[in-house]
């Protein structure tokens, strides 16, 4: 009987062996795979400008598994595109401010909890002339566009800019966590606390969530918990890259890890949920087309990853329909949170019937801004539904 290193050994020369004789087949069994897939994408309308090297690691997964006794591959080829949601869309909940105010450009990257009773909603406010965190809370949804409005500025640090928040409650220290991104060093997270979110002017002074230790552009920081640990994740340097580090919840929030890459290939703005009741995570990932922004969709067993991507059309403007209201007011679907089902750390919510308030601008708005920081975004709820809905 041979031992387990020899028969891993003659397995190996099977392998080597068949491998040798076969690389032109499959070669172009995976060629033809290629091929069949981009017409198939061509029939359907999906067409990309991107170059097909990029586009096929998008939204296609080829794998093949080598069986050394029957000496046989097997190709899995797997269309990440075939999964495809309906979003019913809300009228905006909040639109840009009046002439003057801190919002009257834009009002995106919204971060949202219920709690006590009322929706206490932050996001990142632009005038003409620069960008801050706003913050404004109602008891119904459709009430946020006329509550009162309040300027975070004690947040905007020494560069006067604070931006893309994340709110949630940590409960190992009982106070509420700010997470945001300022310029005070080449965009780097930062952090302010309050026992009070319903009183705007009770935010701490911010403080460095870390201290930078590489040189690209640090965005769009995202913390989620689970039983033992804290993890940020961000995007380095729109390089398609993002990043996780981790840290303990008694460390919280220092003591952070080296960087580790999780997921590649997407534009910004990462978001992680946990699946309510499940061991199971969600991330969202923001995509962008020739400025056509949408949403990427993937799934792992465990924060530390590894995260398997699930489809690059999560959510998209082609899916969104408006169903009684009075005019459609985005071709886009960007920068966007969960309504969570919960408020705390550990981000929770229920994917089967989620609602997500999302940043939108229609296209002819966006090419008529000339400048991203003109874009008139806009916050609403998309809402998914059944297909036949």
């Amino acid at each position: 009987m041979a031992t387990p290193s020899q028969a891993r050994s003659s397995h190996v020369e099977k392998a080597n062996a068949y491998q040798a004789m076969n690389t032109m087949q499959l070669y172009m069994i995976v060629l033809f795979c290629i091929m069949l897939a981009f017409s198939t994408r061509e029939a359907r309308g999906q067409t990309s400008k991107m170059p097909p090297s990029i586009e096929m690691n998008r939204w296609m997964d080829v794998r093949m598994e080598f069986d050394c006794d029957a000496q046989r591959y097997t190709l899995f080829v797997e269309d990440l595109s075939d999964t495809e949601n309906n979003w019913k869309v809300s009228d905006p909940v909040l639109l840009p401010g009046t002439e003057g105010s801190v919002d009257e450009v834009s009002v995106k990257d919204p971060s949202i909890v219920f709690f006590e009773g009322m929706w206490h909603l932050f996001f990142t406010a632009r005038s003409k002339t620069e960008y801050t965190t706003s913050y404004v809370s109602a008891k119904e949804l459709a009430g946020l566009q006329t509550a009162q409005r309040h300027e975070l500025e004690v947040i905007r640090g020494e560069s006067r800019y604070g931006c893309a928040p994340q709110v949630f409650y940590f409960e190992p220290q009982d106070q509420w966590y700010l997470i945001f991104q300022n310029r005070d060093a080449y965009y780097q997270p930062a952090f302010s606390t309050t026992k009070t979110i319903a009183k705007p002017e009770t935010w701490s002074q911010p403080l460095p969530l870390l201290h930078k230790d590489t040189e690209e552009k640090w965005i769009d920081f995202w913390i989620i918990c689970d039983d033992e640990s804290a993890y940020l994740f961000y995007t380095q340097s729109h390089d398609r890259t993002v990043v996780v580090r981790t840290t303990s919840l008694e460390k919280f929030p220092n003591g952070w890890s080296k960087p580790k890459k999780a997921l590649s290939d997407i534009f910004e703005a990462v978001h992680i949920y946990k699946v309510k009741g499940k061991k199971e995570y969600h991330m969202i990932y923001e995509l962008s087309d020739s400025g056509i922004r949408s949403f990427g969709f993937a799934t792992a067993k465990d924060l530390k990853g590894p995260w398997k991507r699930v489809t690059d059309r999560y959510a998209t403007g082609d899916q969104l329909n408006y169903v009684g209201i009075n005019s459609q007011w985005t071709e886009m679907v960007s920068h966007g949170e969960a309504i969570r089902a919960g408020y705390n750390q550990k981000l929770e919510y229920e994917p089967d019937d989620c609602r997500w308030i999302i940043q939108g601008v229609m296209i002819d708005e966006y090419e008529k801004s000339g400048r991203y920081v003109s874009i008139p975004w806009k916050l609403g709820i998309i809402q998914k539904t059944e297909s036949n809905q």
